[in-house]
């Protein structure tokens, strides 16, 4: 692991760096960054196969080990921010990910947003013709309530948004905007999700591999917004993360064998609203990498 803390502190990062204005720690370099993807990748598929394998014979086990795989993206974040950025590094970014100073209004735009698309995809697909879904949970909600909590837990959040966001975010942005490394960490959390394709218990076995692709980039815009506008905090990141996925517990848009037609207007609503985002005004950038301040050359406050 030393390998990894001396090269990253010798190679460049990704783009061109204003001293002044960016962090020195190696946390945005190129082989840290690359270092990240590997170990994300390596622990989810590894983990991965192994709980497929142990499924057929033990089946706790491997659902156990299935959802241990889900935690390769903040555990490869974790391992390559402490090895990258020694000393106070890693309780710099911990204290950064953890802040819930943001303002309450955006942890409720947060858990509010994804309902408020999927009841409109319902809704249209309801005006298209298509059957209205009763919701799963309909004579369930204490059930419903409580799957947030767990869907925090082992459903994908906090497995994944302190490495997708928490980490990969801002090291990229440092060098490139916050628009282009979100779309760039899109194609990488998608891809990160295809063995799911090929599992028939999981949700992205009836799904259409291109909509899914284009409903990660969507998102992966949505959360970047949302992420330059907290502070860099993965809190709220934690809240739309839990939302997304608890909700489709309780408004049925999850596509099956007889319609994807809701999802796919999910989707759509997502990539309309990706795509506001991203022609609108830049967000500034309150932060660097390692979630302080930005401080302005002497000679810029000079003038």
């Amino acid at each position: 692991m030393n390998i990894l803390r001396d090269a990253a502190t010798q190679v460049a990062p990704i783009g061109p760096v204003d001293s002044g204005n960016r962090s020195q720690e190696p946390n945005g370099s190129l082989i840290a960054i690359l270092a990240f993807f590997a170990l994300a990748f390596g622990w989810a598929w590894g983990i991965g196969v192994t709980a497929t394998q142990v499924s057929v014979q033990l089946p706790v086990v491997g659902t156990a080990l299935m959802m241990l795989a889900g935690f390769g993206p903040s555990l490869a974040a974790v391992t390559v921010v402490a090895m990258v950025s020694p000393g106070t590094g890693l309780r710099d970014w911990a204290a950064r990910c953890l802040n819930w100073r943001v303002g309450w209004r955006w942890f409720a735009f947060a858990f509010a947003l994804p309902p408020a698309v999927m009841l409109t995809a319902v809704a249209l697909h309801g005006l298209m013709g298509g059957p209205m879904p009763a919701s799963p949970a309909v004579d369930q909600i204490p059930v419903a309530i409580l799957n947030f909590g767990l869907v925090l837990v082992v459903g994908g959040p906090l497995g994944e948004e302190f490495g997708w966001r928490g980490y990969a975010l801002p090291a990229l942005a440092a060098s490139l905007d916050w628009r282009t490394a979100s779309l760039i960490i899109g194609a990488v959390w998608g891809a990160w999700h295809l063995p799911l394709f090929y599992l028939a218990s999981s949700v992205q076995s009836h799904m259409a591999m291109p909509i899914f692709m284009l409903n990660i980039l969507a998102g992966s815009t949505i959360f970047a917004w949302l992420f330059e506008r907290t502070q860099q905090s993965v809190l709220p990141a934690l809240v739309l993360h839990t939302s997304l996925n608890g909700w489709t517990a309780i408004i049925e848009i999850v596509p099956t064998a007889a319609t994807g037609r809701p999802f796919t207007l999910t989707t759509g609503l997502m990539v309309l609203i990706a795509s506001a985002l991203l022609l609108a005004n830049p967000v500034p950038r309150s932060l660097d990498p390692a979630g302080r301040p930005h401080r302005e050359p002497e000679c810029s406050r000079a003038s």
